[in-house]
């Protein structure tokens, strides 16, 4: 029950990420309350885009669903280089690499990555995917 409470808090925690565009080393770690998310939860749903997931990455590796900054990294990484091929027009390159970063989350569920978190990111990634395709 208690992982459930906190599955539905980081969800709702995302929901204030949501905008941002965080590194996990660039940029310094935002504070995020309890209230401060519940204010905004209602207001803000995460968006098919490939910042909202790197928000969703970096908030899981802050609440420690990903509990290995290597992984993080690489998740990182592989969204920074898809928001680039977006940037260049070469939606194709950053479907493929969306697709990299699913395997990986996959490949990582249960390891490094708490499970019920890695089947958000992965339902997120699909939705970026698909905004891409259209």
């Amino acid at each position: 029950m208690k992982r459930l409470h906190l599955a539905v808090l980081a969800l709702m925690t995302l929901a204030v990420l949501v905008g941002f565009n965080l590194l996990l080393t660039a940029r310094p770690a935002l504070a995020w309350t309890h209230e401060a998310s519940l204010q905004k939860a209602d207001d803000c749903a995460h968006a098919p885009t490939i910042e909202s997931l790197e928000a969703c990455v970096t908030h899981a590796t802050m609440q420690r669903f990903i509990n290995n900054q290597k992984v993080a990294h690489s998740l990182l990484a592989k969204l920074d280089a898809a928001k680039d091929a977006v940037e260049d027009c070469r939606n194709g390159s950053a479907i493929h690499l969306l697709d990299t970063f699913i395997h990986e989350v996959q490949a990582q569920k249960g390891m490094h990555i708490e499970r019920m978190h890695a089947q958000h990111m992965m339902m997120h990634a699909q939705q970026v995917i698909q905004a891409l395709k259209s």
